[in-house]
């Protein structure tokens, strides 16, 4: 995705006479919109990629006296009064962007400023006096950045982009990828390369010429206040809430929002100005009979708001997997490749696009049923919790992983990786630790990174990590929290109307009573178990569909003959790259079941597809 880039200049590589910095800014030019800036001198090389959306004004830009510069890729929002205060003291801005009011306000300040900024972001500050550089992000680590410090100091928005350094040689990163089939994605901040990492969130990056040191700046703090009254907390998050979106409109982009038949995206309807909402254009995806599409026309109507409807195909998900992959250096599955043909489509009428990223377990407690369930909440022990984390995220058990990977390949232990960034955490509640541990790693490297390619083609703004929204919901006690207990609440004050629609996962509205809730979710899983097992008993005779979601992957892999060709030829053939690492005979085993309904092994499938193009583009021939 679009973002910053650059590289610290050794005096024994000619690094401009190879031009490397416009071999990094083409390996991440994915659309012809883009646009770039740059700043070369004697010890750096930099360059912004953007879309021409947030502070489209050129960069760098300097302080009066040229002895500090900035590179800004994002947004902040709430610091009018900051701003003000810095022009009173004399600072002269010319664009009053973000961009101007980081560099002042570090110059003012000093790097500490950054704890209080609200937004989206990653900056780079130069230092050119003391040749010193600077680099910060946000709280949540919302814009990836990676880096690479051995022999130089490199780092880009994309991990191919530092791979285009001539003297950097590449190689796999063995744990990352027991970690890539055994969770779904990669745990903290590895990426696929030996090396290459990505930048913790609240980073405060400092390269001096031969040292580099990375601060972080903020951390999740969970701090129940149990003397508010959930009445208290529903006022306050309707407030705020309101707020962050408000916030978030004021600038003059056209808006969108894609409706789900989740509550998240419902939510941030609400909270919108009903002026402003008139103008915001929603879409939602198809096919238009499944559920999360007819939910999503039923809550557009009840607004009064025409909705695009764009349908994705199995064909679209093979047909730009190779994109997805290279684009995401791997790290985001091919299941979200329809991503890129329909923002495209949308793109046509829209500049920024909301997200609800994670508000499902940030405030709803998505996760944590399961722990209550399981009567864990009070645990002395955090091993119990643990071992049900890592059965929630799991994809490949460690059995499972012993029969993928070829001998040799399966040595790293899945769970030392997983106990390693569990016990990083450093919170006492094990309600909340378990929240941490899935905010850092499954949204932040599963979840995000999908949201974050959006960025390849528009801008997304995500009110739900505004940061006075997270530190109202920190102070909210997890029993609140249970199955959306509080949030439901919250919703049906927010909107009454909105609350009446359906929810996709318990197929009852929002206002019904939880235990409701419990019975619409336990039926409606029933419903989809039976229809597997007709599936099963009948194969080829009865085929019932699953019209919940969106996407059918499952019944994709059965029925759609392009599906069956395309993934057999990828995986089950001589050209198959993956084979080095991985047992073919089992892959054949996991397609032949899957077809023939005696199990459901899609997301395993997808998930060895896009290893395999992965190797081809990054270490085939060619690469």
């Amino acid at each position: 995705m679009p973002g910053l880039l650059g590289f610290i200049h050794k005096n024994s590589i000619k690094e401009t006479n190879e031009n490397i910095i416009e071999k990094m800014i083409d390996s991440i030019m994915h659309e012809s919109f883009y646009k770039v800036d740059k700043y070369i001198n004697s010890s750096f090389e930099l360059a912004r990629v953007h879309l021409d959306t947030f502070n489209p004004e050129k960069q760098p830009v300097f302080n009066s006296d040229g002895s500090l510069c900035i590179f800004f890729d994002g947004k902040i929002y709430d610091y009018n009064e900051d701003m003000e205060k810095l022009e009173y003291d004399g600072y002269r801005f010319k664009y009053k962007n973000d961009a101007e009011y980081c560099l002042y306000s570090f110059e003012k300040y000093g790097k500490e400023f950054v704890k209080k900024l609200n937004g989206s972001f990653v900056f780079i500050i130069l230092d050119l006096k003391k040749e010193k550089l600077f680099i910060f992000n946000d709280r949540y680590g919302l814009r990836p950045l990676y880096y690479f410090f051995r022999e130089t100091f490199i780092f880009a928005s994309e991990v191919k982009a530092i791979l285009e350094y001539p003297q950097l040689k590449k190689k796999l990163k063995y744990e990352s990828v027991i970690d890539w089939f055994n969770f779904s994605t990669i745990l903290g901040d590895r990426t696929f390369f030996e090396d290459i990492y990505l930048l913790p969130p609240a980073s405060i990056m400092v390269y001096d010429g031969k040292d580099l040191s990375i601060d972080q700046y903020w951390d999740y703090d969970y701090e129940p206040d149990y003397s508010k009254s959930e009445d208290e907390f529903i006022e306050e998050l309707i407030s705020t809430m309101k707020n962050a979106v408000e916030t978030r409109m004021e600038n003059d982009y056209s808006y969108g929002l894609s409706l789900s038949g989740g509550l998240d995206s419902r939510v941030i309807l609400a909270a919108m100005d009903i002026d402003k909402r008139k103008e915001v254009i929603l879409f939602t995806f198809g096919p238009e009979d499944c559920d999360e599409a007819k939910i999503a026309k039923k809550v557009s109507k009840k607004v009064g708001l025409n909705i695009n409807t764009l349908d994705i195909t199995p064909e679209m998900i093979i047909e730009n997997a190779q994109n997805m992959v290279y684009y995401s250096d791997g790290l985001v599955y091919i299941g979200y490749s329809y991503i890129i043909p329909l923002f495209k489509i949308m793109k046509d009428k829209i500049d920024v696009i909301f997200d609800g990223l994670a508000l499902d377990l940030t405030l709803g407690g998505s996760y944590l049923g399961s722990l209550l369930d399981k009567k864990m909440i009070n645990s002395e022990s955090n091993v119990n919790i643990l071992n049900l984390l890592v059965e929630i995220t799991t994809l490949f058990n460690d059995h499972e992983l012993d029969e993928l990977l070829i001998k040799g390949y399966n040595d790293y232990k899945s769970l030392d990786s997983f106990k390693k960034e569990f016990n990083r955490i450093n919170e006492k509640d094990k309600a909340n630790h378990s929240d941490i541990f899935l905010l850092k790693n499954r949204v932040r490297r599963y979840v995000l990174m999908s949201h974050v390619l959006i960025r390849t083609i528009m801008e997304n703004s995500v009110p739900t990590y505004d940061n006075n929204l997270m530190e109202l919901i920190s102070k909210i006690p997890p029993e609140s929290r249970f199955y959306h207990r509080l949030y439901r609440k919250f919703l049906i004050k927010l909107s009454p109307e909105l609350s009446k629609i359906h929810y996709n996962l318990t197929m009852v509205r929002a206002d019904y009573p939880l235990i409701l809730w419990a019975l619409g979710s336990y039926y409606h899983l029933k419903k989809e178990g039976l229809k597997m097992l007709i599936n099963r008993l009948f194969p080829g005779k009865i085929f019932l569909p699953n019209k919940r979601g969106y996407l059918n992957f499952s019944q994709w892999f059965r029925v759609n003959e392009n599906w069956k060709n395309y993934f057999k030829e990828l995986l089950l053939t001589e050209k198959t790259v993956s084979k080095k690492y991985l047992n073919q005979k089992y892959i054949q085993k996991l397609i032949s079941e899957h077809e023939k309904g005696e199990g459901d092994n899609a997301l395993k499938i997808l998930h060895i597809a896009s290893f395999e193009i992965f190797l081809r583009l990054f270490f085939g021939e060619g690469s």
